[in-house]
């Protein structure tokens, strides 16, 4: 946008695993998303594997067109643990600058359960959640749970 200075309220994280079916699927409902609410969010990609380097993150970025978002190698699982995410893949939105979670969970409908694609309507829930929180809307819990591979948690 040309509005370089514009201030962005909320952070959007998104935690992916580059193996993961369902990250990549997801990949078009984040491209929807970010066409929305770029002046108003900022986009990270957050992977929480040990495995992941800054080489497979970009290179998974750059596969499924996802140039907007920038990369966070989180190998120690800090912001992971500190945001609640459980899944790959799952959207956290926090408030920029009281950096409260106000909404942890699925990012579309696609998915009931690992491998198993619903019939019907596609729900993109992070562009409904985040048009919620936009217009000062609080999202109440239970959040949608997110549904994809189980990050795997390492004794620190």
């Amino acid at each position: 946008s040309n509005f370089t200075f514009a201030q962005k309220d909320y952070n959007v994280y998104v935690f992916i695993a580059e193996e993961c079916p369902i990250s990549i699927y997801m990949a078009k409902p984040l491209r929807e998303a970010v066409k929305q609410f770029d002046g108003k969010a900022n986009f990270y990609a957050v992977f929480p594997s040990q495995k992941s380097t800054m080489a497979t993150a970009t290179e998974f970025l750059e596969q499924y067109e996802l140039p907007t978002f920038q990369a966070i190698l989180d190998n120690a699982q800090s912001l992971t643990k500190k945001l609640g995410a459980e899944v790959t893949p799952e959207v956290a939105i926090t408030d920029k600058a009281t950096e409260e979670i106000l909404y942890c969970g699925r990012i579309s409908n696609a998915y009931s359960s690992p491998g198993k694609m619903r019939h019907g309507r596609r729900i993109n829930d992070l562009i409904n959640m985040l048009t919620r929180i936009t217009k000062g809307e609080k999202i109440a819990k239970p959040w949608l749970p997110a549904v994809g591979c189980f990050i795997t948690f390492h004794k620190s």
